[in-house]
């Protein structure tokens, strides 16, 4: 059996390190490497790591896989099964049927892969404060997420993971059920769980915009949005004085101490480092910062700006509908939006 990869993000390697160690992988496609201002979001040049793992690296040069020539390299591969573990594109059709058995890839959300279709679950997962993280592995198909399950697994979150730590709970147990189903001499006699495309909605995709931090929210549901956008993604962000400063980690802290202070203001500076911001609930201490203006110092008694979450997640839901109006949003992100 014919097994490669199709991958070009950082976040794929720990996957198919895994999956390479129980699975013949003959090649991994990936992107070529591209000028610092053309590379994607967590982008990964592959070559030096496919020769250490000793696999073929092949190039292409359009993440659409649309150009001719990507074309006439791919259709000379004999493939039988193609993993997709790190391409946040669609896969052509053309290229799904020229896989012999099938093309896996993985999904999951909050929700369960159908109720959390499209982008960016994990990030909403934290945000959204929920507890427990369904992913599955399917047979793609020319659609958004909407192929037969193979496998479903399920993990939680503690008060302690992030975007980082969920990812590498994703990548165990997504490398876990292709291995086991993969080495399963009766793979390709197996018949899988279709899903039922009328119950199917939609997670918005996520931009950089996206990030601005509401400091009148609870000191959980703040740190939950620095948690769920700390990196590798670009991190939660807030202005003080039209400067951005970008927020990778906080811890909420509670304290009872004298003194009125507004919503968003520095009340403290430790260790000519550490900021202790008062929220509408209380407090909480930012342990990890990058003020993106040179020479600008920050000073007890300056003031984020605050943007309303709300608001935001109403224009995220109505760019999403704008852009695919026969692809329902979440209903989950609609209520919290109201």
């Amino acid at each position: 059996m014919n097994i490669y990869v199709l991958n070009t993000m950082s976040i794929g390697l720990d996957t198919i390190g895994l999956i390479s160690k129980e699975v013949t992988i003959q090649g991994i496609i990936g992107l070529s490497d591209r000028e610092s201002n053309d590379k994607l979001s967590d982008f990964c040049h592959q070559k030096d790591f496919c020769k250490q793992i000793n696999i073929p690296f092949i190039e292409v040069e359009s993440y659409a896989l649309s150009t001719d020539a990507d074309k006439k390299k791919l259709l000379a591969l004999n493939i039988d099964i193609l993993i997709v573990t790190g391409w946040q594109r669609l896969v052509p059709q053309w290229f799904i049927q020229h896989c012999k058995g099938c093309v896996i890839g993985s999904h999951g959300s909050p929700l369960g892969i159908t109720k959390g279709r499209g982008r960016s679950p994990q990030n909403w997962a934290l945000i959204m404060g929920l507890e427990t993280f369904h992913i599955s592995i399917f047979k793609i198909d020319a659609a958004i997420d909407s192929g037969e399950v193979i496998d479903t697994r399920s993990f939680t979150y503690s008060v302690f993971d992030d975007i980082k730590t969920s990812y590498y709970k994703v990548c165990l147990l997504t490398s876990e059920m292709i291995i086991q189903n993969l080495k399963n001499p009766n793979f390709s006699q197996l018949k899988f769980q279709q899903q039922d495309d009328s119950e199917a909605e939609y997670l918005p995709q996520r931009i950089p915009e996206d990030g601005m931090l509401d400091w009148n929210r609870t000191n959980t549901e703040i740190r939950n949005f620095v948690r769920a956008l700390t990196r590798p993604y670009p991190g939660a962000e807030s202005f003080i004085k039209g400067h951005v400063i970008k927020i990778w980690s906080m811890i909420p802290f509670d304290i009872n101490i004298s003194g009125h202070y507004e919503t968003g203001t520095i009340v403290k500076i430790f260790n000519k480092s550490d900021l202790l911001v008062k929220t509408k609930e209380s407090f909480v201490l930012i342990d990890d910062y990058e003020i993106k203006s040179t020479g600008f110092i920050l000073q007890e008694g300056f003031r984020f700006d605050t943007v309303s979450f709300k608001d935001q997640l109403k224009k995220i839901i109505q760019r999403h509908e704008n852009k695919y109006p026969e692809l329902p949003a979440s209903g989950l992100l609609k209520t919290d939006a109201k």
